[in-house]
């Protein structure tokens, strides 16, 4: 045996077949976490012996003796086993060859980063060498890197790289070893197999583990108990000493003390008369300290003063520009409206002639049709003549002919005189009838528009309130039912219009215009009021586009006075000429419209004169009863009647009265229009068939004045000539063929013009339809600037009223500092004059405490000095026992509070655990039946596994006939020792499939099979090793033969051990 061990560092200890070539070897994926190389030096039989292995299948093969099982127990012991875990060895030494002080195991571990999860790959490379080193005083470790470094010398260290990749050294599905294999296959035991399942699944190591949390748990609710019953009299204890501690030191300085309190109570009482002083400097420096802001608010309120005033000349420059653009673009529509009917009355008169010339052009070609059929007849006739009887009927034929033309020439130039002035009166009623069309048209929409009027005004005689809107009485109906629900601070007001009555009816018109939109308006007091106003909105109106505006401001009691700021100029204001029965709303309105500095001045020259350029004190406009809004600077003209919608009309009835009168007007003029529309329409009619009957008339004369005409020339030819000649009238031919050309052209020439002249007509059109849009939106800007231009004036009156508010402010400050800072300088000489004498008696002493609790502490404290009794107790000895006391206690007291939470923490984490724990463990009982069946039929067996969780017990159950005759399922006791051991090599497969570990080792497996059972269960194997998706390292031992298995599978590397070279000695 020695002598074995020592040839064996000089060559190779084993020879090695393998079904593939080394480029099949070398292309094969490497696993992350296989074992690439063992190497053992002095380790159990061996003295040098190294192994290198495939990332897929080894098969390690040899003879009893040869050292098989070394290379499994290098595996263990080198990846940080425990001697116990090999069932070979009670310690570590007993690994150690015979006359060897030491033994090393090496194991090259895969660190491939081909899916980038190597461990620490930068460090340690494409593999790790971990080295175990046992003596007889123990052992160490080594991990190197791929080039031999020595990285680190702590097991720490391997137990990470273990866990990264998963290595389960002690788990015997992951190394199986000998012993393990031999009583395990030979077992049919359920609770062995039970067991080994629990163990192999690392259920039985959680199962442990929640034990063990479990008693440490109750090992800390029975100390915090414990601590629990000992705090009341720790307690009790801490405060009997404080009690003593407090009582000894106290008395012990008290006769100090009254000393001290003394000097500290005529000190006290100088720090009372300079505290007298503090709020005064306070109150000085506040005042002060406030100044700057004030001035700042100052600047930045005239600032905005000014900025206001500015926006307030832009928009009324914009104002003048729109209302300069209005007044153009009403010019425009005037001209552009002639323009349009001008070239329409042009078309119409193009459209006449074209006519008359397509008739002229008909008319012509009538002739030319005869003349051609008069050609052919001469041409006839012209054969044979009896020329002395044709001159005696040509002549007498040829007066006669003459005769008639001259009376057919007379018809003619009547009728054609009657048809140009029908044509005339045609065109004229056609012109007629369309202004009349329009005039009823219009006046069918104004008629539309005053009966609209007329049903707000039918309404408003039921109820005012409608005036304003459909919704209107609605909306105030649940603003009062609001009210009675004490829902709004104050009641809001509104409508304004509603409120509002003009004394004079000649300025309603114009004060209506004035106010625009201000009618609809609604005033709250605060934003409270405001957001119910708006829920109110929201109720009653459909359309958010309707909804009234709102002003917010504080309501006063009574209306403003106002007659310092109206101006003096003889002339109304718009305050004097309205009477509103709200006085919030009367100070809305002068707020928001300046109604108290808005004249009323009937002329618009007048008002003028007055203002623009030097408007009189307190006058912001003044408006005349054209509409004009006269301002200093610029004047704005309105139509008052177009906006006016009769708000303020005292009777609604009067304006029903005259609405019905316009009504009434507007019907008369468009049934007189559609009388005339139709009179007109007929006496066109009939003016046209009149027309016609003429133009037949003439087209009867023309033709007998054309046959009548052709008469004559064929006898003038008759007279000059033997025979007759069609030269004359092949020449009229020609003369009529000129005629139709040159009408025809005339007739094209019409076609263009009318082109161009509906061209022009349409633009016309288009550019007035764009005028009155145009029109529109700058009458609705003109609007929304009135509306601006009152926010804006609003905006400068409140910024001037905050400006003011904010210097009077400033002066009340300075009178306020001038009278502090005298009563200031009278304290400090009465401060002074105390600090002289306290200075007498002692330096100053700081104090907080008041004169009266001195004087009265110091009177107890002389009283129980007097009183008391000195203490015996040692003053040093009380207090280190309270301050031990006391810290023992505050320790306890944290102790028990951080374990109690820990303990709770704790039984709510193993709750779930343990819960967790059932589901997988149940998990687990169903994947490993569901392999061990897929595995079984692999043979044609049929099976299952019954997990019974309770009994601790784990049944397999198989069915090996496989002719399908039976489907009974037998307990493997009752089968065959290669059949049990096939079942067994199942079960591991299943157990494979449920574990991660990268490489997998079984040790001779296969020693109780027939040839049948091991070619099944190496069939088995083999596809579990390439079939799986995931790549696994397979390290094989058995003393048979493997050459069979490696013809059929590729990548299968197999490792012939030398035989022993000792006599009848075990490995």
């Amino acid at each position: 045996m020695s002598q074995k061990r020592s040839t064996e560092r000089q060559g190779p200890a084993c020879t090695k077949r393998s079904r593939g070539d080394d480029e099949t070897l070398r292309e094969s994926i490497p696993v992350p976490g296989s074992i690439m190389k063992v190497e053992l030096q002095n380790f159990m039989c061996h003295t040098f012996f190294e192994v290198e292995l495939s990332s897929t299948v080894n098969f390690i093969v040899g003879r009893n003796g040869s050292g098989k099982s070394a290379i499994l127990m290098a595996l263990v012991i080198g990846l940080g086993g425990k001697s116990s875990a090999t069932n070979r060895a009670p310690n570590m030494t007993e690994f150690i060859k015979q006359g060897s002080s030491w033994g090393q195991v090496t194991i090259s571990i895969c660190n491939s980063n081909r899916n980038h999860d190597a461990w620490e790959y930068q460090t340690y490379g494409d593999h790790v060498a971990v080295e175990r080193r046992i003596t007889k005083n123990g052992s160490s470790y080594k991990l190197k890197n791929a080039g031999g470094k020595t990285i680190s010398t702590k097991k720490n260290d391997l137990t990470l790289l273990l866990d990264h990749y998963n290595i389960q050294v002690n788990n015997p599905v992951s190394i199986l070893n000998q012993e393990m294999a031999k009583k395990f296959l030979a077992s049919t035991d359920p609770n062995s197999k039970y067991n080994f399942f629990m163990k192999s699944t690392h259920l039985e190591q959680m199962i442990l583990d929640y034990q063990q949390v479990y008693e440490k748990l109750e090992t800390i609710k029975h100390t915090v108990a414990k601590k629990e019953r000992s705090v009341p009299d720790i307690k009790a204890q801490v405060k009997h000493l404080q009690n003593q501690y407090n009582e000894i030191t106290e008395l012990r300085d008290m006769g100090k003390k009254v000393s001290l309190l003394k000097d500290e109570l005529i000190w006290s009482k100088v720090k009372e008369i300079e505290d007298e002083l503090v709020p005064i400097e306070r109150t000085i420096e506040k005042f002060r300290s406030h100044m700057p802001k004030l001035e700042s608010e100052i600047s930045k309120a005239t600032e905005k003063y000014n900025e206001a005033e500015k926006d307030v000349k832009a928009l009324e420059t914009l104002m003048s520009d729109d209302m300069k653009r209005y007044t153009s673009l009403e010019s425009d529509q005037a001209s552009l409206k002639q323009l349009a009917q001008a070239k329409k009355r042009e078309v119409l008169d193009l459209q006449r002639k074209a006519k008359h010339i397509k008739d002229k052009i008909k008319d012509i070609d009538g002739d030319r049709g005869r003349l051609a059929d008069r050609i052919k007849e001469i041409e006839a006739s012209n054969q044979a003549r009896n020329i002395e009887a044709e001159r005696e009927a040509r002549e007498a034929e040829l007066a006669e002919c003459k005769r008639r033309h001259e009376a057919y020439a007379r018809d003619m130039t009547s009728t054609t005189a009657t048809m140009e002035e029908l044509d005339k009166k045609i065109g004229a009623l056609n012109e007629e009838l369309s202004r009349v069309r329009e005039d009823v048209e219009s006046n069918e929409f104004q008629m539309k528009k005053e009966q609209g009027m007329l049903k707000n005004y039918q309404q408003a005689m039921k109820n005012r309130v409608s005036v304003f809107g459909d919704f209107m009485p609605e909306l105030l109906r649940r603003i009062q039912d609001a009210e009675r629900q004490g829902r709004f601070h104050k009641r809001p007001r509104g409508p304004f219009g509603l409120h509002i009555k003009v004394k004079d009816a000649k300025w309603a018109k114009v004060i209506e215009l004035a106010l625009g939109a201000l009618v609809f308006n609604f005033v709250v007091h605060d934003q409270h009021d405001k957001t119910i106003l708006q829920e109110l909105f929201r109720a009653s109106i459909n359309n958010s586009n309707s909804y009234p505006n709102m002003v917010m401001m504080k309501f006063k009691d009574s209306a403003y006075n106002v007659s310092a700021q109206k101006p003096q100029t003889g002339h109304p204001t718009m305050y004097d000429m309205v009477e509103i029965d709200d006085h919030v709303i009367s100070n809305a309105l002068v707020e928001q419209a300046r109604i108290e500095q808005s004249l009323l001045i009937e002329d618009s020259e007048e008002a003028r004169k007055l203002i623009i350029g030097h408007a009189p004190r307190h006058v912001f406009n003044a408006w005349t009863l054209a509409g004009d809004d006269v301002r200093e600077r610029a004047s704005y003209s309105n139509n008052p009647d177009r906006y006016n919608k009769g708000y303020f009309r005292d009777d609604p009835s009067q304006v029903i009265a005259e609405i019905n009168l316009k009504i009434q007007s507007l019907w008369e003029q468009v049934s007189s229009g559609r009388s005339n529309v139709q009179r007109t329409d007929q006496e066109v009619k009939r003016l046209r068939r009149e027309y016609s009957g003429e133009k037949n008339k003439q087209q009867g004369i023309k033709k007998m004045l054309e046959g009548n005409r052709s008469r004559i020339i064929d006898l003038d030819n008759l007279e000059e000539a033997p025979l007759q000649t069609t030269l004359a009238l092949e020449e009229e031919m020609q003369g009529y063929a000129d005629q139709v050309t040159e009408l025809k052209s005339e007739l094209e020439g019409l076609g263009d013009r009318e082109t161009q002249l509906k061209e022009e007509q349409q633009d016309a059109t288009r550019r007035l339809q764009e005028s009155i849009e145009r029109d529109s939106h700058i009458a609705n800007r003109l609007e929304e600037l009135k509306s601006k231009m009152h926010e804006g004036q609003k905006s400068v009156t409140t910024k001037h009223a905050s400006l003011d508010k904010l210097k009077k402010k400033k002066k009340e400050v300075n009178t306020e500092i001038k009278k502090f800072n005298q009563e200031c300088n009278s304290k400090k000489r009465e401060i002074q004059e105390a600090h002289d004498m306290a200075a007498q008696r002692c330096e100053r002493v700081d104090t907080r405490r008041a004169a009266k609790d001195l004087e009265q502490q110091i009177r107890n404290m002389e009283l129980r000095i007097q009183q008391g009794a000195s203490s015996t107790a040692s003053v040093d000895d009380i207090t280190r026992r309270f301050h031990e006391a006391k810290k023992k206690y505050e320790e306890i007291q944290g102790m028990v509070s951080q374990m109690k939470k820990f303990s709770r923490e704790l039984q709510l984490i193993l709750e779930e655990r343990e819960e967790k724990y059932f589901l997988f463990r149940k998990e687990i009982s169903k994947r490993i039946n569901y392999f061990f069946i897929m595995n079984l039929s692999q043979r044609g067996y049929t099976g299952k596994l019954e997990v019974d969780h309770d009994k601790h017990q784990l049944v397999m159950h198989l069915n090996v006939d496989t002719s399908g005759a039976s489907h009974d399922t037998h307990d493997v006791r009752s089968l065959s020792g290669g059949e049990r051991s096939f079942s067994t090599v199942c079960f591991i497969c299943s157990l494979w499939n449920l574990m991660e570990s990268p490489f997998r080792c079984l040790d001779e497996f296969d020693v109780f099979m027939d040839l049948y059972n091991r070619r099944i269960t190496m069939n088995l194997l083999m596809e579990h090793a390439f079939q799986s998706n995931r790549p696994r390292q397979y390290i094989l031992f058995t003393p048979q033969d493997m050459s069979a298995t490696s013809k059929k599978h590729k990548n299968i590397k197999i490792l012939q051990l030398a035989p022993p070279e000792r006599n009848n000695e075990d490995e």
